[in-house]
């Protein structure tokens, strides 16, 4: 069976990791070596050169603590909404435990010259700081139009240099191999940004209600062509046993097009044709052919196959009527609502919106499935891209090592690899006691505390509640990163072994899943696909999808949608196809070939 993965755009869930801008030029000297605070985790200074006695011997990427202390400079959105989820009462963005931490334990002060509460306030503000040739924040978040034009204007650091010098190995690999994902901060061959990679495990699984297949003594549909019986079956044969006719059997939202953060068809687009198709996003997908040259999927000859498959689908009813106008959202509510028996999304959804059909039916079952074949045997699902944003750092910043210092801590923990040199096995408990973990009675524990037996005064919160410190600790200085796919073993453990013990920060929080959530994670990694079918543009906007983008989505999405719905004939899409290209679609294409050409 031939199977692909596509990259595509999606909301996360994930945990992610801070690309945290830090600081300087540092000695390390172990007699400035402190022990943690009693709410936090200790970090040791590793030897400094010349106690080691070789002058050449590369630092430890993880243990440091800089004397003197350094400052660093950084700018960040709170809009006040995850202060319950970082810190106690009476703590602040500006004055907290994790602040507290690096200071005590690396010698690292963090300084914000601004806060704001809108992105795009904070966007408006790096915007701002070009033409009044005012000092950029030393580490911070970018991208989109901020990032490009930093980068034209040159006020960014290039950063291979820092990389190869300071960075963790392992993190060195990570970029190693993701490193077309960073089209967005390249220029002349240098990278002048570090990417906010996403955990890439949101791909596509099949949710069904398997009461309904019981009632009707149906199968999980493996084809597509039992897919399309089981729809039919949902649709007219009265599965939730009521009596009326009024359910279907596909949610989904159309108003978006074919990709989307839940309720997407890409596992249609997949069972049809290679081409991966989305019509709302001019940068999604570009996909790559026989000639290695870039076409986008939604003006591509297959994207028929799928817009025949839907028209047919929806002029006999299994599809709702309403889809062209439904979010995602909205689109939910009908399978939360008992109306609808099938629904594609990420594996989260069987807690939320899935979870909500029992309130309407005890006995309703949403499962999740591996994604039907087509006739050819093609299976697959998109991707969301595997980065959001990245952290970039003033031209002139001197203190790029101490950045690095800090990231590859956190990092490090990240990995919580077996065998890892660098991993500070102290940090295993969790990230800062009184906070994400106590210690009670010789054990850790992290969360029902009182279950637990743990005395009142000793919760991290009055209301027995844990806090995530992780948001501080990797949110406060530029972008974040997750570590792409890092969950997949634990989702293997306790699918193999739910009753076993949590090792690792990772390992608890997959095992906080709910059972539909494990089992849908489970189906993703089982039914995975081979990484040949990514995004390949992934370079910042051109010009042309900066003045034409918009035109063309309103084209793309409309047409679609007037073919699906039976308003234009099949016929029609050669005719939107010229549209598209006359109207600033092949000078886009233009630009993005012009632009693999250099960077693939």
């Amino acid at each position: 069976m031939s199977r692909y993965l596509k990259v595509a755009r999606l909301l996360t869930l994930s945990i992610g990791i801070g690309l945290l801008p830090t600081l300087a030029a540092c000695s390390n000297n172990n007699n400035q070596e402190s022990a943690s605070s009693a709410n936090s985790p200790s970090a040791s200074a590793s030897p400094s050169a010349s106690e080691s006695g070789n002058a050449e011997e590369p630092k430890d990427p993880v243990n440091q603590k800089f004397d003197p202390p350094v400052t660093i400079t950084t700018a960040i959105v709170d809009d006040g909404t995850s202060r319950g989820n970082a810190f106690k009462p009476g703590e602040s963005m500006e004055d907290n435990a994790n602040l507290r931490w690096m200071k005590d334990n690396m010698g690292i002060n963090v300084k914000f010259d601004f806060i704001v509460t809108k992105p795009e306030d904070y966007d408006t503000k790096l915007r701002l700081l070009l033409p009044s040739g005012g000092k950029l924040p030393d580490a911070f978040a970018a991208g989109n139009d901020p990032l490009q034009s930093l980068l034209a204007a040159d006020k960014l650091m290039p950063l291979d240099e820092a990389i190869e010098k300071y960075a963790h190995p392992e993190y060195k690999k990570l970029l190693e191999t993701y490193g077309y994902a960073l089209g967005e901060v390249k220029k002349d061959g240098k990278i002048y940004g570090l990417p906010a990679f996403f955990m890439g495990d949101e791909g596509t699984v099949m949710w069904i209600r398997k009461d309904w297949l019981d009632n009707l003594g149906l199968q999980p549909p493996a084809t597509l062509d039992e897919f399309e019986n089981v729809m039919k079956q949902f649709t007219e044969n009265d599965p939730d046993k009521n009596g009326k006719n009024d359910t279907i059997g596909l949610a989904v939202p159309l108003k978006e097009g074919p990709w989307t953060w839940m309720g997407q068809t890409d596992a249609i687009v997949s069972a049809l044709t290679d081409q991966m198709i989305n019509t709302y996003d001019v940068r999604l997908f570009w996909n790559k052919g026989a000639d290695d040259k870039l076409s986008y999927g939604a003006i591509h000859p297959d994207a028929k196959l799928y817009l025949q498959k839907m028209r047919d689908w929806m002029s006999k009813g299994y599809l709702d009527k309403e889809a062209g106008i439904k979010d995602p959202a909205k689109a939910s509510e009908l399978a939360a609502g008992g109306k609808a028996g099938i629904m594609f999304g990420p594996f989260w959804m069987g807690d939320w919106p899935l979870g909500d059909a029992t309130k309407n039916d005890p006995k309703a079952d949403f499962e999740p499935y591996p994604l039907p074949a087509g006739p050819n045997g093609l299976v697959g699902r998109a991707e969301k891209p595997l980065t959001q944003g990245f952290t970039v750092f003033r031209k002139d910043f001197e203190n790029i090592e101490a950045w690095f210092a800090y990231f590859n801590k956190i990092f490090a923990k990240k990995l919580e690899l077996a065998g890892d040199p660098y991993f500070d096995a102290r940090w295993k408990d969790g990230y800062h006691e009184g906070y994400d973990y106590v210690k009670f009675d010789g054990k850790i524990v992290k969360g029902n505390y009182e279950a637990a037996g743990v005395p009142a005064d000793q919760w991290p919160l009055k209301d027995g509640g844990t806090i995530d410190i992780r948001f501080m600790m990797t949110n406060i200085l530029g972008n974040f990163t997750s570590i792409p796919h890092s969950n997949d073993a634990a989702i293997k453990k306790f699918l193999a072994d739910p009753n076993a013990e949590p090792v690792t920060a990772l390992e608890f929080d997959v095992k906080q899943l709910k059972k539909r959530q494990l089992d849908a994670a489970g189906v993703r990694v089982n039914q995975s696909a081979a990484a040949d079918g990514k995004n390949y543009f992934t370079g910042p906007m051109t010009p042309t999808m900066k003045s034409k983008g918009e035109l063309l989505k309103k084209l793309a999405t409309e047409s679609y949608l007037k073919i699906i719905y039976g308003e234009k004939s099949i016929e029609y899409f050669d005719e939107f196809v010229k549209q598209w290209l006359d109207n600033g679609g092949q000078k886009i294409t233009d630009e993005v070939n012009e632009w693999y050409a250099k960077n693939k």
